[in-house]
């Protein structure tokens, strides 16, 4: 029997960010986007996943200020995220042109363009812009918050996670994380 293959799941460079935030930060969040930090680790530890990140959103996390930060990003997108090129990259650039007729982001039309030419199936973003705009404009890919997308998993609570926190790593010991 053939296993069903993977989303492919695309994150945005705000939903990167704070994905990384709850790595080294590790204390439960309690902010305005408390439930879609929970969610997004919770969507990269439960199910089997792997993130993928355009072009933009790499080139993005390159412009980070502090170098320390912008290093940290780099080390964690080389090991657990797959980039691809751009398969099409005039395609890419008249999308992302015609998409500014639904949205004045410049950048986030060229995310949601970039994860149709890979053919993503999800990407994620908190951006509540980008997901009003450009949602109804997608031809492809689900544009949706990490706590909807998390819901649908319908993993149930008490579910081992796929992937834990080495030992050595403090979120182990932290519970708010678990489905419990």
């Amino acid at each position: 029997m053939k296993k069903p293959q993977q989303p492919k799941i695309g994150l945005d460079s705000q939903c990167l960010s704070y994905l990384l935030d709850a790595i080294v930060d590790i204390e439960e969040p309690f902010d305005s986007l408390a439930e879609e930090k929970k969610a997004l680790i919770r969507i990269w530890l439960y199910p089997p996943v792997t993130y993928y990140a355009t072009e933009t959103v790499l080139s993005e996390t390159e412009g980070i200020k502090g170098k320390e930060r912008r290093d940290f990003h780099k080390s964690f997108i080389d090991t657990l995220f797959l980039d691809s090129p751009i398969r099409n990259p005039s395609a890419v650039n008249n999308r992302a042109n015609a998409l500014s007729a639904f949205h004045s982001g410049t950048k986030d039309c060229r995310v949601l363009a970039e994860a149709e030419d890979q053919e993503l199936d999800f990407l994620l973003t908190y951006d509540k812009n980008f997901l009003k705009h450009l949602s109804p404009a997608s031809i492809s890919v689900k544009i949706t918050r990490p706590s909807p997308y998390w819901t649908d998993l319908r993993i149930p609570k008490g579910a081992k996670p796929q992937t834990v926190p080495h030992h050595t790593n403090p979120l182990s010991r932290k519970k708010w994380w678990r489905w419990e």
